[in-house]
């Protein structure tokens, strides 16, 4: 530790800037898109405020799995709960940031409304001024600024989907009195969805007979009622200093009802044939941070932000089990909550040398604190009552050093050079029945080298090319050894999942190349490539405790992961002399990986995603007040082996999303977007097979369009 402060100090005197857009109280994206992006060294493609809100979602997820090289893990038009991944990659390998500050679990910003954002920046290789938890990439999501010019903006929308209504209202409201300029972005909406499932359950014995066939329609309903608010203060000071503070609040109500009704064909019935659950959750999500820009001699700065953050959840759930003849066996009862509480401290001191020359040196520390209780009641008529008190405390602290130096060696040649050093630890502890009291400490450090490069090789054309070391850590609730218990029909498809203190962060070594092609003003092709090897992968160890199967992650040997990715923006205009005012997006993206501790096939990373596609357009037509346009989503399934003996199966994804806009003038226009209008179902499943026999688990989830209507307005 001693060393690594040494090393980094003596890089202070030698520093400059780390993100320029978090370092000035306002930033403004061009509506040539491509102009930064080519230019940067740094590879990054910035998706600005106007393009995510084009087609009127109520969800970023519903946004960002229309971006280059984007998935999301969910059920199509599901519009939260979804996984955000790279590389078809979540589980941690994704590094996703709320305004450049690493977002811990249970903060959900998938179901974020886009209406807060302010643009959404992509990094596909590691960068040292960002945590390197960032094996597949990272995805920075930026809240809404102060603007130059006063906004006073509403927004009022009304959904439907499967007969279930929904609505929204956003207000954003933005001024500048002297030197304090104030923004204030907000939204207030009611979303709900109906979901039907089929579930199959088939057991098979070492002779090929079926000994248990089971069949389960479900039905689950969701509301959220939601309040998100994003304001902002900026204070200009004396010399060019500067004072801001940005905030998002999130508080959201959650009911969600679930009931199936098995029929057994052969082998009899589960122990709950007839079950209903309730659950209902309560939670409060606060971050705040306080930044302040002090501008230095020789073209030098200093830039500090303090952070915090906190998310409190509180959680009701009951469950309802009946036997034959809808004879009560089981009660559930379950009261549980999660406090979250963070703080961040993070800064940078940086000069530029000349106009070509950049460096830059800081800081980034942080801890955070959860706390977990569950009061569980378990009755039974002929059983005597389950009562089971659970408490659960852990504290992750971390703190980063890094140096980064990008230059500009010639015209056609930069070079950005990084390095970062990484501390982290975890302490957490146990009460309980269960937990016995005993506490775990655990701790790791890594270095991260990191190198980009771009090289222009002509006026049209460049290549890039980036050599990085990141790591993947485990998350809190997977250190614990806190066991989340299944109700009905726990197996080994279907297992129970408890944490594993011995976990150890996995370590990666990426490299990655990208041709790019700009033929005109907004166009651009290019075809990028990446290879990453990955030593401790962490994968679901299945055995069996107490007569019941359990899930538990593990490190487990290595792994490699290859991808490929292609990307188009054509506006015809720019491309053609006369053509429509039409503007065509794709891009595709093929994911490989293979882990070499468990045997082929299908050894891949537990669900990554093979194949992923966006085919999208928009046309502003010449004689009307109206554009259209529209975005066909494609994602592959594919099977993933977690161990010689479990396979799971995940679905192929088609979403196809329509919107038009008619602008009756500047100050008033209606939106009309339609989501999902495939209605695809979504097919997931998993098998266990052993010298005893297989066990296989289907499920087939319903799906539905989306059709809204939006007024937009200035006053």
């Amino acid at each position: 530790m001693r060393h690594t402060l040494l090393l980094c100090s003596l890089a202070l005197p030698w520093s400059a800037p780390v993100c320029a857009d978090d370092l000035v109280p306002s930033v403004t994206v061009s509506a040539d898109k491509t102009a930064q992006r080519r230019n940067d060294t740094v590879s990054a493609i910035v998706i600005g405020h106007d393009e995510l809100i084009r087609q009127g979602d109520r969800a970023l997820s519903d946004v960002l799995k229309r971006l280059p090289g984007i998935t999301i893990g969910a059920a199509p038009g599901a519009g939260q709960g979804g996984q955000i991944q790279l590389r078809g990659l979540g589980q941690g390998y994704t590094l996703i940031m709320l305004d450049g500050v690493p977002v811990p679990a249970g903060f959900a910003l998938d179901s974020l409304d886009p209406e807060l954002v302010e643009r959404v920046e992509i990094q596909r290789a590691a960068t040292a001024e960002f945590s390197a938890q960032a094996i597949a990439g990272s995805i920075n999501i930026v809240l809404k600024k102060t603007t130059a010019k006063p906004q006073r903006e509403f927004k009022l929308g009304a959904s439907n989907s499967h007969g279930l209504n929904a609505g929204s209202a956003t207000l954003q409201w933005s001024g500048k009195q002297k030197k304090l300029s104030y923004a204030l972005a907000g939204t207030a909406s009611r979303t709900a969805r109906r979901v039907d499932i089929e579930e199959w359950g088939r057991n098979v014995d070492m002779d090929g007979n079926t000994t248990v066939l089971r069949h389960t329609p479900q039905r689950e309903t969701v509301g959220v009622n939601a309040l998100e608010l994003a304001p902002r203060l900026t204070w200009a000071l004396a010399n060019e200093d500067s004072l801001a503070w940005q905030s998002l609040l999130s508080v959201k109500r959650v009911a969600n009802r679930h009931g199936g009704l098995e029929t057994a064909y052969v082998g009899g019935n589960s122990n709950y044939p007839d079950n209903h659950s309730d659950f209902d959750q309560a939670s409060v999500t606060l971050r705040s941070d306080l930044h302040w820009l002090r501008k230095l001699e020789r073209g030098a700065s200093l830039d500090v932000k303090l952070g915090v953050q906190l998310n409190h959840r509180a959680n009701d759930f009951i469950f309802e089990g009946y036997g034959p003849g809808r004879v009560l066996r089981s009660t559930h009862l379950v009261d549980s909550g999660v406090d979250d509480v963070g703080a961040t401290f993070s800064g940078s001191y940086r000069r530029q040398l000349g106009e070509h020359h950049l460096l830059a040196a800081g800081w980034d520390a942080g801890r955070r604190r959860r706390a977990d209780f569950r009061r569980e009641r378990q009755f039974s008529p002929s059983e005597t009552p389950v009562l089971s008190d659970e408490d659960y405390a852990a504290t992750a602290t971390r703190l980063a050093l890094y140096a980064q130096d990008e230059w500009s060696l010639s015209k056609r040649w930069s070079l950005y050079l990084g390095l970062r050093w990484e501390g982290l630890r975890t302490a957490s502890r146990t009460g309980g029945a269960e937990g016995g009291g005993k506490p775990v400490d655990v701790r790791s450090q890594v270095w991260s080298p990191l190198l980009q490069s771009l090289w222009k090789l002509r006026t049209e054309d460049q290549l890039r090319a980036a050599i990085t070391r990141t790591y993947k850590a485990p998350e809190i609730f997977e250190l614990m050894p806190r066991r989340y218990t299944v109700d009905n029909g726990n197996s080994a498809t279907n297992p129970d999942n408890q944490g594993n203190p011995a976990l150890r962060p996995e370590l990666a070594w990426g490299l990655d190349a990208a041709y790019e092609y700009y033929p005109a003003k907004g166009a651009m092709l290019g075809v990028s490539g990446s290879l990453r090897r990955i030593s401790g992968v962490m994968r679901d160890q299945l055995y069996q405790s107490g007569g019941r199967w359990v899930a538990t992650p593990v490190n487990q040997g290595d792994a490699q992961v290859r991808g490929i990715e292609l990307e188009a923006r054509l506006p015809l205009a720019a491309l053609m002399q006369g053509a429509p005012a039409l503007d065509l997006r794709a891009n595709v993206a093929r994911n490989w990986s293979r882990v070499a501790a468990i045997a082929g096939p299908d050894n891949h990373l537990d669900s990554q995603l093979p194949w992923s596609a966006n085919l999208g357009g928009d046309y502003r037509l010449a004689g009307l007040p109206l554009s259209l346009g529209g975005n066909l989503n494609y994602q592959a399934g594919g099977r993933s082996r977690s161990s010689s003996a479990l396979l799971a199966y995940v679905g192929v994804k088609r979403e196809l999303d329509l919107y038009a806009l008619w602008k009756f003038s500047d100050r008033l226009r209606v939106r009309l977007s339609g989501a999902n209008l495939l209605q695809q179902d979504y097919a997931t499943g998993s098998r266990y097979a052993d010298g005893a026999g297989s066990m296989l688990r289907t499920l087939d989830t319903g799906s539905y369009r989306t059709l809204r209507l939006m007024l937009e307005g200035t006053l």
